[in-house]
């Protein structure tokens, strides 16, 4: 074709709302194409789909299931007017006379492939671009090594905080500068080929690439400040840790009532505190124990002198006090001048504010954790249909029709250049669940991912398998091997196994270390034998099962310890030549190991360990996130704190450093990092924190605000959404778990049922 045409298809009319007055560059017009009203494509969809066509997402249908979402979505097509897409695919020739075909089928059938790929990586719709230049930017802007030189780039800068200088960077090395600067570059060069793919509107329509480029511009100007967005700029440039940060922040503000009901208890119990303690937390070094002005005989540390003197010492002391760290040096002083009154004040306390007010803040977390992630995955669905709908319609005219396999067949190949064509029949197999030879396309919308990306290795290797045993590729006759099964699947046989892991776990720990001859003979004899029956076991399964690298995962486990076993408690002291010699490391390394086989031979701990990494991909954003946090105070800190304790302070005043002095100082990153972390595990963080605000050069009383909002957001807040995380990732494997169990039991059933 000579002529370039900028096709415009009317998508408003499809869900009922006007059509945008804005026109289009591009010429792949699709459905949906971007969010509209500047939303967000990395935490809001366009909710067309969904919602009738406003645009608005409506709470309410939150909880609509998957059925009922594609039902709605569906029963929008027909309303389409029937020449609707053939006047928007095939437009008269300007010069008048016949039809000039807009798009060829190719065409069309790469469009429909490319929005099929957007749907298996859940992204929105993506642009076709116009222009050459628009394509090639394209092009490197969604490559996957431009992605990861960039978050090597910002991960490498990270790590340059180590070099430089805590508060001023024209103090940095030469080589870290130079560093620096080629790191920006990356970031612009980032940013520009982002821009031109998508184009400037499209591109700051999304809020974390505004982010992104204000921290680029914050970073010329060449100061220490911006160490804490480096973290915070690798969030925005990966989409995953995107979506984690965005699922806890809007965790968070439904929660916040809880956190009032906190705070309103912590000021009331502050107030209280005043009228009836002050002046009793007095400081004193007496090593008799004189009573001091107050008439109390208890030494308090300098730490707590005048913990109820004012409003925010009493504050803090009753923050440090919720997180349960060093309650008796809190309470004792005030029972030992007012000991009913104290105790009935710090029990009472302690019960309303650990035991009810930070359960309800756990409840609530988990609560609205569970709410956005079931948002979230709705959304997640809506993207991944809008994708599937603008395939189904381009490569299908105006929709109406249904997919044969012969179309089915060329979208794949254009898609997947991995499966030949008996597979691609099995894809279609799956969408075509009413075995009518086409899919229509509430079908294809409900089939279509999970047969794209349906895995064929188990099939590959029934066939590799059989070809073998067709073969005779194998170690023993097929008899020998059906009666090997037989042994194996045998309840006894099963138990037998488990008992002689038990009985090593057993003498494992029971045996001194090392094993001394002659002395500890029968440790070695009684390990020895059962080591031989976890042979006999390994031999048995290898016969039965021969193709090695078509076992599961726990089976491997066992097959490579049973062997380095054999290796270093039979093998190594024969070649050694001298059996009667104490057991090695080595030996014992592989004698642990086999303990870990408790696990694997059971099937519900099979099962536990599966649900656990089901969620691994999960639990790691969030620990990445989590880091990410702390890396982010840790500049923070330094920029606040740096000098305010010197690098010989000596928290006990006594010249030996030990390990019950806490690392206090944040003068440097690496020495953030660690305090940070100290305070993240709750371990006597509050030492970390007095030793700044009563000893510290330059910062006092309101350097609390930092450790109290870092303890808050890192510890309570992050700490709590990462448990919802986990439960409600074990509540939902443990429900399909179930919900296959009792899949398995009927159609057991039904299969029993027509053999009777």
């Amino acid at each position: 074709m000579s002529k370039k045409w900028n096709v415009r298809v009317p998508w408003g009319k499809l869900f009922k709302r006007k059509p945008s007055s804005k026109g289009s560059d591009d010429g792949r017009q699709a459905p949906l194409l971007a969010p509209q009203n500047g939303q967000d494509d990395d935490c809001d969809t366009d909710q067309a789909t969904a919602d009738g066509g406003d645009g608005s997402w409506d709470e309410g249908e939150k909880s609509e299931t998957e059925e009922e979402l594609i039902e709605r979505m569906s029963h929008q097509i027909p309303q389409l007017p029937p020449d609707l897409f053939h006047s928007a695919l095939f437009q008269p020739n300007p010069d008048g006379g016949s039809v000039d075909h807009i798009m060829t089928y190719n065409h069309r059938l790469k469009m429909a492939a490319d929005y099929c790929d957007d749907a298996l990586h859940n992204r929105n719709l993506q642009v076709t671009p116009t222009s050459w230049g628009q394509k090639a930017a394209q092009r490197m802007s969604t490559n996957a090594y431009l992605d990861g030189l960039v978050i090597l780039t910002i991960m490498f800068q990270m790590l340059l905080a180590v070099w430089e200088d805590p508060t001023d960077s024209s103090k940095d090395p030469e080589w870290v500068e130079l560093s620096n600067w080629c790191c920006q570059a990356v970031y612009v060069l980032d940013v520009f080929l982002g821009m031109a793919a998508l184009g400037n509107e499209r591109f700051f329509r999304k809020k974390w690439n505004v982010f992104r480029c204000c921290a680029i511009l914050f970073m010329f100007v060449g100061t220490a400040s911006d160490r804490p967005l480096r973290s915070a700029l690798l969030i925005s440039r990966v989409a995953t840790l995107r979506h984690t940060v965005n699922s806890m922040a809007m965790s968070i503000p439904k929660a916040v009532e809880v956190f009032v009901l906190f705070g309103v208890t912590i000021i009331f119990y502050s107030v209280l505190g005043q009228v009836l303690f002050k002046g009793d937390y007095i400081f004193t070094t007496d090593p008799n124990g004189h009573k001091n002005a107050t008439n109390s005989t208890v030494g308090v540390d300098d730490e707590f002198t005048g913990s109820f003197d004012s409003f925010s010492r009493a504050a803090l002391a009753m923050f440090v006090l919720s997180t349960t760290e060093n309650y008796p040096m809190i309470m004792y002083p005030a029972q030992d001048t007012k000991p009913i009154t104290g105790t009935i004040f710090f029990m009472s306390y302690i019960m309303i504010m650990v035991y009810i007010i930070l359960a309800l803040f756990q409840a609530a977390l988990y609560k609205t954790w569970s709410e956005e992630l079931e948002r979230q995955q709705t959304k997640l669905r809506v993207r991944r249909y809008h994708s599937l709908l603008a395939a189904y319609h381009v490569l299908l005219d105006d929709g109406s029709k249904n997919m044969s396999l012969e179309v089915w067949i060329d979208l794949v190949g254009a898609l997947r250049k991995d499966v030949d064509e008996s597979e691609m029949r099995l894809m279609f197999m799956v969408i075509d669940t009413e075995q009518t030879g086409s899919v229509n396309l509430k079908q294809f919308l409900t089939g279509a991912v999970e047969a794209l990306t349906y895995d064929f290795d188990d099939i590959r290797k029934e066939m590799e398998m059989s070809e073998a045993i067709s073969k005779g590729n194998m170690f023993c006759g097929k008899g020998v091997r059906v009666r090997l099964k037989r042994i194996m699947r045998r309840r006894a046989w099963r138990v037998f196994i488990y008992l002689v892991a038990i009985a090593h776990t057993v003498f494992v720990v029971l045996a001194p270390l090392p094993l001394e001859y002659p002395r500890d003979t029968p440790y070695r004899v009684v390990l020895g034998v059962l080591l031989f029956f976890s042979v006999v076991e390994m031999s048995f399964k290898l016969i039965a099962y021969p193709i090695v690298r078509y076992w599961k995962g726990f089976s491997r486990f066992d097959l490579l310890v049973i062997s380095a076993s054999v290796v270093t408690e039979f093998i190594f002291p024969l070649v050694s030549g001298n059996p009667a010699d104490p057991e090695g490391n080595w030996a014992r390394a592989t004698q642990c190991l086999r303990v870990m086989r408790l696990i694997s031979l059971s099937k519900r701990m099979r099962q536990l360990t599966t649900t656990v990494a089901g969620v691994r991909e999960v639990i790691l954003r969030f620990f990445l996130v989590f880091s990410l946090l702390v890396y982010s105070f840790a500049g923070i800190a330094v920029l606040i704190f740096n000098g305010n304790i010197s690098e010989e302070y000596d928290p006990n005043d006594d010249d030996q450093f030990d390990v019950l002095d806490p690392q206090a100082q944040l003068n440097t990153m690496d020495e953030a990092l660690l305090a940070l972390f100290q305070i993240a595990v709750t371990n006597n963080w509050q030492d970390i924190m007095f030793i700044h605000i009563v000893d510290g050069q330059k910062v006092k009383m309101w350097g609390s605000v930092f450790f109290i909002t870092y303890f808050v957001v890192v510890v309570w807040f992050g700490t709590n959404i990462m448990g919802a995380v986990v439960i409600e990732a074990y509540v939902t494997a443990v429900d399909r778990r179930d919900l296959e169990a009792r899949s398995a039991a009927s159609a057991l059933t039904r299969r029993r049922n027509a053999g009777n």
